[in-house]
């Protein structure tokens, strides 16, 4: 990791750092001609130990520790002239599940009343594999987590809501503008066989889309607050061994490009740079899969390193402007997906209904490329029709895929397996082979009620997407809202993934009759993306005349539905002659660059207290006789780990470790590291705060 670090520039601290570039907000004298825009960051990293991490489906993948912390990035627009907004959100979370939007929205209104509702609120996430899970309200993605965790719901609402707090409080006077351009070599296809399938594949010379979006936000008087851009790529840099949090390669980017403006987290007015994904269905960071060499910390940082200097570039040559005196608006619709009907306008054929959901055998592969399960027997491209996939269930292999990776187990909860006696194959999903229903036992995987939302920002359409889609079911959306849209002067579109709830993938029909991993989980069947697209056709019709939509079917709150597994902390032990925050492996003398620095401390369990907007390492430099904070457990230079103690007489009790591999630009000097936690009596119920500090030591760059 040290030769990438190497080449990274730090120009600014995260943390602690004064933002003396940012200036009060201007008069609204300028509000006639301007956007009022402000930005907000905000800590939503979530259990950093004993979580189920959420992404690739592993129930034995917990977190314990932290590479770097998460965050939301939020940004509102104000039209002076119409006090139209809009609220756009990218957090660094697997996915938005509905129960968050929810949430999140109810906050806002108990605040701000009719401010914010649906319709102005686009929630979006970045995709990172590497993060605490059991946070949805649907079954499917508190799976790996073993159920419903409250703590991490908790701090992913109120994270999100207080980035839209801070972004409001920080309205002012102000542009945006816009630019776009191609980054090479930084994503690949992951499944180019169906991909390959598309006939309009011939139409383009990159297999992926390589283009990035980008908006970069600038007060009146000159002030930066924020750069928002779009790259589609999975945040997959970190596989399936990696137990630390990570915000992965789009985490890395943001701060990267946020270290160069000094952004001070802990303010609410500070400099705010998001990463946000799109129809990254069929993308991948790695240029051959998991063989791709490095660490999970080092293909993390060159992918998020390319991202970061694509948008620098994009972000200074920035040109055009997205004019205050355009348009500034929005539409939002709730559809009843399963039988939504889908006339031959979108499918090119006949007409067709929507499917109940189903989630297919190849889902269960996992994608060969990123992610395989290598489950003995299921495999990328099972169908109804070809060899093997008709005994699937007679050779035992539920029973195997359950005692392998116990995904699909925390259901037996319900009725044992019997659950799985109802996954028969729907004709409607031909060619799946269906693995289980979306409902099954009484208990739903996935909403049925999905949200579509259209910003429009002047010449700029953001368009969201409340699942994984592919490169070409992205390529064809945008190519169709193009025309519809064009009247109203919009020229740019982008893909807003992962935004709202989440829904699975959206593939196109080619793509989806391989049944490969993405056309697996394609819930709703072969005709998804035509019903994506008839859904915004009309709301594009609806921007265009200036008409209301119908709003469509509130959306079931499940809040009070929810099974909670995960219990708190019991109690944290030591032995007798030790104390919380006790250095029990210490530093060295000295330094050079090169070395990776250790530490370690008697600890408490870090659910005790998840330090939101704080750390629970210090790396500390000796200035003028005090010690001053320079890095924190959310740099890259940092890893913050969490270890059970298995010895026989401290059964309860556990070991916390800073390491720092300095950068290239770290100077010498004289530094500590310290570590801040908490810790829980097993007589009172008591949780105290501890800390503790290694020796000093010196380092020689």
């Amino acid at each position: 990791m040290n030769k990438l670090l190497n080449r990274i520039t730090r120009t600014g601290l995260v943390v602690g750092t004064s933002i003396g570039m940012l200036a009060s907000p201007l008069s609204s004298a300028y509000a006639a001609s301007s956007w009022n825009i402000g930005s907000g960051i905000y800590d939503v990293t979530g259990p950093a130990a004993d979580a189920g991490m959420v992404g690739y489906g592993d129930t034995s993948q917990t977190t314990k520790g932290i590479h770097t912390r998460l965050w939301s990035r939020a940004y509102v627009v104000e039209k002076p002239a119409s006090g139209k907004r809009i609220a756009f959100v990218s957090a660094d979370i697997q996915s938005i599940p509905q129960g968050v939007k929810q949430a999140v929205v109810a906050k806002l209104k108990s605040r701000y009343g009719n401010l914010y509702d649906d319709s102005n609120v686009m929630l979006t996430a970045t995709h990172t594999h590497v993060g605490p899970g059991g946070y949805d309200h649907y079954v499917l993605l508190n799976l790996s987590a073993l159920g419903y965790d409250e703590l991490n719901f908790d701090v992913i609402v109120d994270g999100i809501y207080q980035s839209i707090v801070r972004a409001t409080d920080t309205l002012a006077p102000g542009s945006i503008k816009f630019n776009r351009g191609d980054l090479l070599d930084t994503s690949y296809n992951r499944n180019m066989v169906p991909y390959a399938q598309n006939p309009d594949a011939a139409n383009y010379s990159h297999t992926t889309n390589k283009s990035m979006s980008l908006l970069k936000f600038a007060r009146d008087d000159g002030t930066e607050i924020g750069m928002l851009n779009w790259f589609p790529v999975h945040a997959v840099s970190n596989d399936q061994s990696q137990r630390l949090i990570s915000a992965d390669n789009k985490g890395i980017a943001s701060q990267l490009f946020e270290r160069d403006h000094n952004a001070d987290y802990s303010q609410a007015l500070t400099f705010v740079a998001a990463f946000a994904n799109s129809n990254e269905g069929d993308v991948s960071p790695n240029s051959d899969g998991q063989n791709t060499p490095g660490t999970n910390s080092e293909k993390a940082i060159a992918s998020g390193g390319k991202q970061y200097a694509k948008a620098r570039s994009l972000y200074d040559n920035a040109s055009i402007t997205l004019s205050s005196a355009g348009n500034l608006d929005y539409r939002h619709q709730y559809v009843d997906f399963p039988g939504y009907q889908v006339s031959s306008e979108f499918t090119g054929s006949s007409a067709a209904t929507i499917c109940e959901g189903a989630v297919g055998w190849s889902m269960v592969a996992g994608s060969a490329w990123d992610g395989p399960t290598n489950m003995e027997g299921v495999f990328e491209g099972m169908t109804v029709d070809n060899e093997g996939t008709s005994w699937n269930k007679d050779a035992g292999l539920y029973d195997s895929y359950l005692g392998k990776y116990a995904l699909f187990g925390w259901l037996n909860l319900f009725s044992g397996s019997s659950w799985l006696a109802d996954a028969d194959d729907d004709p409607c999903q031909y060619p799946k082979p269906t693995f289980v229903n979306r409902e099954a036992i009484g208990a739903e995987l996935y909403t049925t009620t999905l949200p579509f939302q259209m910003f429009i920002l002047d010449s700029l359409a953001i368009v969201s997407v409340p699942g994984e889609m592919t490169t070409m079911a992205g390529r064809r959306l945008e190519a169709h809202l193009l025309g519809q849209l064009a009247p109203m002067g919009v020229d740019k579109i982008v893909i807003a993934g992962l935004a709202n709830a989440y829904t699975g993938y959206i593939t196109t029909p080619e793509e989806y009759s391989l049944q490969y991993y993405e056309g697996g989980h394609t819930i709703y069947g072969a005709n998804t993306l035509a019903g994506y697209t008839q859904v915004y056709h009309n709301m594009a019709n609806a921007l265009v005349a200036g008409t209301a939509l119908d709003a469509g079917p509130t959306p079931k709150d499940l809040s009070d539905e929810q099974i909670i597994t995960k219990i708190g902390v019991v109690y944290d032990d030591k032995r007798l002659w030790e104390s919380f925050g006790q250095v029990t492996k210490d530093t060295n003398n000295s330094y050079q660059y090169g070395d990776t620095i250790m530490a370690e401390f008697r600890s408490g369990h870090p659910r005790n207290n998840l330090k939101t907007m704080d750390t629970f390492l210090k790396v500390q430099k000796k200035v003028n006789g005090s010690w001053q904070t320079i890095l924190t457990d959310n740099d890259i230079e940092t890893e913050f780990q969490w270890i059970r103690d298995t010895d026989a007489d401290c059964l309860a009790c556990s070991n916390a470790r800073i390491y720092w591999t300095p950068s290239a630009d770290t100077p010498s000097g004289t530094y500590r590291l310290k570590h801040q936690g908490h810790w829980k009596s097993g007589w009172t119920g008591n949780i105290s705060s501890y800390s503790g500090t290694s020796d000093s030591f010196t380092y020689t760059k």
